[in-house]
């Protein structure tokens, strides 16, 4: 029998959450039938979606509705899903909802925290997860970091919780599956390329990033004029972004790629690959690149310490230390045939360890709980 599956998200466009649902859903196959609530918008990554689902926008205006609820459980009362499952704090409550629209299976994820709340600190969210969780069979973290904190901090039951770790494709996402083709728009690759892939927004700390790689080319003339820095990605910071590059030092090549759809052909640009975080869960995009073997200098937060092994798969620093984050930058530079080991390192340890299949098996067997 096919199992009804709603999905309750803040937004759906295009970022590693959204990703990751859109992967989980490709793999499931015709046993279950999903539809995307948004309490905002829907954006162009449902074009990645392989099989026929139903997208609803609700666009939500900042601020609390009660209006909302309302509509929301009208919604679950019609669709009567098998299954309800919602991503983060802003969309939690909506499952005393669907607790009130006796769906049969309620599962929350939390995928990582956000700039209001970075370090999971703040009561009133601990005790809005608490009261929610009163409605949830089974909450998820994406690692052993968010695990202990809903544990320990917000204090939601051991056997409510499971730990499912994020996972992708190691087949689709390889170097040897994609090879870098020069267009109009893209030179052929003549400099050693740093490579960043995240929504341009202050939790994701790209200033961090450009003051570092600014630094770099300030104290090596060779490292400037050899070596260039893309960003990947689209958000509110974007201007602020833009400007310090402006008001930065000629000589550093820093582009700004926007955003885009076709992630393997942006990796095969990367000779390595950086993340500057403040808080994260388990990045995809961290996933991604060491599957393309890719080398990474990455700020240890969140469950990011969970994924790497620093010195053989690449390099992790402490959040917001430039100098740290300059000097690495150098290093790699300096140490190139040290980078490409570390890279083949990375991609050996994440199809070891982080597998798509297993994490999609897990979601499956909640969803198949009670059938």
């Amino acid at each position: 029998m096919v199992r009804k599956v709603v999905h309750i998200v803040y937004g759906f466009h295009i970022g590693g959450l959204e990703k990751l649902i859109v992967n989980c859903i490709n793999q499931m196959g015709e046993a279950y039938q999903h539809t995307i609530i948004s309490l905002t918008t829907v954006g162009d990554i449902v074009e990645q979606l392989e099989q026929d689902v139903t997208t609803m926008a609700l666009n939500k205006s900042p601020g609390n509705s009660l209006k909302l609820y309302g509509e929301m459980y009208r919604l679950l009362t019609d669709l009567k899903p098998d299954v309800v499952h919602t991503y983060n704090l802003a969309t939690i409550e909506f499952q005393l909802v669907a607790a009130l629209a006796r769906v049969p299976v309620r599962i929350h994820a939390e995928h990582g925290r956000d700039t209001y709340d970075p370090y999971g600190k703040v009561k009133k969210y601990q005790y809005l997860r608490k009261l929610c969780a009163l409605g949830i069979h089974r909450l998820v973290a994406v690692s052993d970091d968010l695990y202990r904190w809903l544990k320990n901090d917000v204090g939601i039951r051991p056997r409510q919780l499971q730990l499912i770790r994020n996972g992708i494709n190691t087949r689709y996402f390889s170097p040897t599956a994609c090879h870098f083709s020069p267009t109009a728009n893209h030179e052929p690759r003549q400099r050693f390329t740093f490579g960043h892939v995240a929504r341009l927004e202050s939790v994701k700390n790209q200033p961090l990033l450009i003051k570092a790689y600014q630094q770099a080319c300030i104290e090596s003339p060779d490292f400037a004029q050899q070596t260039q820095l893309i960003i990947v990605g689209d958000g509110d910071q974007r201007a602020h972004l833009e400007a310090m590059v402006a008001e930065g030092p000629l000589n550093a090549q820093i582009e700004f790629a926007g955003r885009q759809t076709d992630m393997r052909s942006q990796y095969a640009r990367f000779d390595a690959f950086v993340l500057t975080s403040i808080a994260e869960g388990i990045p995809l995009t961290l996933l991604e690149s060491m599957s393309m073997a890719l080398p990474h200098i990455v700020t240890t937060v969140g469950g990011i310490s969970e994924v790497i092994l620093p010195g053989e798969t690449g390099c992790g620093i402490a959040s917001n230390d430039q100098p740290a984050l300059t000097r690495e930058l150098l290093h790699f530079y300096h140490q190139q045939p040290a980078a490409i080991a570390m890279g083949q390192r990375a991609r050996d340890h994440i199809e070891q360890h982080f597998s798509e299949k297993a994490m999609v098996s897990a979601y499956e067997a909640i969803y198949n709980a009670g059938s």
